[in-house]
């Protein structure tokens, strides 16, 4: 076995001195003059930044969301001016940390949005770093297009956070990694200049290497780095073809394994890929795209063992399928906790398997598909391999199944109780001859601590996100992280697979990178971030020099919430405060072309106006993050304001937080501060004043009163907008209509 890592938390945590507030107004004042976006200083923006999808929180220095480019140039050069570090961010659902960092966060996600051109012959596409995958793909289908790789996150993860992560999904045992399929990203280096990377021959390589400026010692160090380091490149890369550690230096060298490409290539943007901002800010990024599937068919395994199950997936890949994808134990039981879920499982499942693998075959017609299912079963049976095959040839049924797998992190998260399925060793990936062996030491090693694990994701690729069940509000608890990590690692290092294969370093694994790399490899990827960014101001601490695991963490031994006495029951989230917390960043309420939620965030497209941003602020104020005069401040309650109450959130959230029945706790507490406002007491007494007035004045005059200039003039006063034409009352009430009913309803309420 590998000698467990030897890692001094003092030594690995990054020296990051405490800007101060003068120096990010410089910034500011620096900035405005030549910026078009929004730039945001305040403690309430910058909080809706400092978490992601990790176990991490970093309160950044400040925000701001560029209109075009120009104001990403001017950001970045003012941030060199200054020497204050910057991070590129999209939808923030990183699950490592590395959408958090004590810089200026610069969001894409709102404006730079654009699909800016394609061309279907080549089947290329060109794009800015905040469109979102699954609304690219939505674009291409005409054309019989799709990107390749498809994390579980499409809905809202966004192609520059994708790209920097180097991101896969379900079909990388088809198309690899994103890597794979990066042509070309321009690029601005970390001085403010603006290149292009894409692929050079040998000629093109000789003229960059004479040019000056930051561009040129990129092309000189990088080629030289290559050179002198080919086989160190070859001996510390994983063997396994799933990964996305590191830097992508291996993509320059031959004799490594991949799964899609066809042989090294000198192009930088394989090196900005993956990279996790770290070297470089995309602007935009040029895409290799695939055809379309004509037909697809599932067939689900269901077994009543995962060993058994995991130790079939070499035997089903025999059989050529696209896809082989896990639904664990857990999450088929959560799943039947969300109504939503709980209706789209009862669709496909028969009896009640202890998990099922979902095996997918692409065919040019249905007689195709079905006689790929029907040889899947014959080769099974053959094999001596028992499970329940139910085949799913309809699209509709397809769809739920895969709706079903791509909520099963949110559904892990759901799990009501401080002990919660973390990620920090989810990424991992082995050859998937190892799988079954590699998860049961996992599990084995795991339950000597005391901890139980939960899993999902791609069994067909060996990478089996597998999630420890800890709570890291106890200091027991956080003292197991590096432990579990560090074996993880070994395990993963003896079987060659990759420690990160979809997910990225971030602040969960860099750490762990000069053990797992070795420290030849480890000290040349030093040299590329060096290269690149010698003022080390993009994205620090990420890939090389990371913080140790247990730093910064959303949640620690130290972490309390005030309470109140709650008007509602939350008993079974375990209190208000507990409700507030189910929320776990995965940011599906960023979507924006499927389902209902968040519809305040579809309009606005800001990060405050979405059920994530809501459920951030108030767990900042409960706990202490932001000042208790906060919690019941306007800027607060107006973030709670615009929730629409649609209950949208209860039924689509994986994480089944019910913004609506917060928000009526949060008002509640709000008013026992406040006075209630004019407006709230008028729409709470209007039945009663209708009912009153009526008796005197005809309704039709009423209705007519509705529409004089002053009652507009009025209803602006009370912050209704003036286009809201408010409802007029019908010519008979509606106790004169039904009056049994209305004797009925009323005996009802006595």
């Amino acid at each position: 076995m590998p000698k467990k890592p030897d890692i001094n938390p003092q030594q690995n945590t990054p020296c990051m001195n405490t800007r101060s507030s003068e120096k990010v107004q410089d910034f500011v004042a620096t900035l405005e003059p030549a910026f078009n976006g929004e730039i945001y200083t305040d403690r309430f923006t910058r909080t809706l930044y400092s978490t992601d999808a990790s176990i991490y929180q970093v309160m950044p220095l400040a925000v701001v969301i560029p209109r075009n480019e120009g104001d990403v140039q001017a950001v970045i050069e003012a941030a060199r001016k200054l020497e204050i570090p910057v991070l590129p961010r999209t939808s923030g659902t990183s699950l490592a940390g590395q959408a958090i960092n004590e810089a200026v966060v610069i969001d894409f996600s709102k404006y730079l949005d654009n699909i800016l051109e394609i061309n279907p012959k080549e089947r290329w596409v060109r794009v800015q770093p905040g469109v979102v995958l699954d609304e690219l793909n939505a674009f291409l289908k005409p054309y019989g297009l799709q990107f390749g790789p498809d994390p579980a996150s499409s809905n809202r993860a966004a192609m520059g956070g994708i790209v920097s992560n180097n991101s896969t999904g379900a079909h990388s045992i088809l198309y690899g990694m994103t890597v794979e399929h990066v042509l070309a990203s321009r690029v601005i280096l970390s001085d403010g200049q603006i290149t292009e990377f894409r692929r050079v021959d040998s000629d093109v390589l000789r003229h960059k290497k004479t040019l000056s400026g930051r561009e040129g010692e990129i092309y000189r160090g990088i080629h030289e780095l290559i050179t002198l380091n080919a086989d160190v490149i070859r001996k510390g890369t994983p063997h396994h073809w799933r990964r996305c550690g590191g830097y992508n230096l291996d993509r320059f060298v031959d004799g490594v394994t991949t799964r899609y490409s066809t042989g090294p290539e000198f192009n930088l943007a394989k090196l900005i890929s993956g990279a996790e901002g770290t070297l470089g800010v995309m602007t935009e990024i040029t895409l290799n795209l695939v055809s379309r599937p004509q037909h697809t068919a599932l067939a689900l395994l269901q077994f009543n063992d995962l060993h058994r199950a995991l130790s079939a997936v070499p035997i089903i890949l025999e059989t050529g399928p696209s896809a082989v994808e896990l639904l664990d134990h857990m999450g088929l039981t959560l799943c039947k906790t969300v109504p939503e879920y709980a209706r789209l499982l009862n669709t496909f499942i028969v009896e009640d398997p202890n998990c099922i693998l979902i095996t997918e075959f692409y065919g040019e017609n249905t007689a195709e598909l079905t006689a790929k299912i029907d040889h899947l079963k014959q080769h099974l049976q053959k094999k001596s391999v028992k499970c329940q095959v139910v085949p799913a040839i309809d699209p509709a049924l397809q769809q739920n199944v895969w709706t079903v797998r791509k909520v099963g992190l949110g559904l892990l998260m759901s799990i009501r109780s401080d002990y919660k399925p973390i990620p920090f060793i989810e990424d991992s990936a082995v050859p998937v001859e190892h799988l079954a062996d590699y998860v049961q030491q996992i599990e084995t090693y795991c339950h000597s601590l005391g901890t139980d694990v939960a899993y999902y994701a791609h069994a067909s690729a060996g990478c089996l996100h597998i999630r420890p069940l800890m709570n890291t509000k106890k200091a027991e608890e956080v003292a197991k992280l590096p432990l579990i990590a560090a074996r993880a690692a070994e395990l993963v290092l003896g079987y060659r697979g990759a420690l990160s294969s979809e997910h990225g370093d971030g602040r969960a694994r860099s750490w762990l990178n000069e053990f797992f790399f070795g420290k030849e490899l480890y000290h040349v990827y030093r040299q590329v971030k060096h290269i690149f960014d010698p003022e080390n101001l993009l994205n620090p601490g990420m890939i090389v020099d990371g913080q140790y695991i247990t730093e910064n963490l959303r949640y620690g031994p130290q972490y309390r919430t005030r309470n109140w006495q709650p008007v509602l029951d939350f008993s079974t989230d375990g209190g208000f405060d507990r409700a507030v917390e189910m929320c776990n960043g995965a940011g599906v309420c960023r979507k924006k072309i499927t389902g209902t939620m968040c519809p305040s965030f579809m309009v606005t497209r800001d990060e405050e106006h979405s059920t994530r941003g809501r459920a951030n602020l108030l767990r900042a104020a409960l706990s202490g993050r932001l000042p208790e005069k906060d919690l019941f401040s306007p800027r607060m309650l107006a973030a709670l304001d615009l929730c629409v109450e649609c209950k949208a959130c209860k039924a689509e959230c994986p994480s089944s937080v019910d913004m609506a029945k917060i928000k009526t706790e949060y008002l509640a507490q709000y008013y026992r501060h406040h006075r209630v406002p004019l407006r709230s007491r008028l729409f709470a007494a209007m039945p009663d004043l209708v009912r009153q007035f009526s008796k005197f004045i005809p309704r039709t005059v009423i209705n007519s009163v509705m529409s004089w200039p002053l009652t507009r003039w009025f209803q602006t006063q009370l912050g209704i907008a003036p286009q809201r034409q408010l409802p007029r009352l019908a010519p008979r009430p509606f106790d004169a209509i039904y009056p049994r009913v209305s004797e009925h309803l009323a005996s009802t309420e006595s």
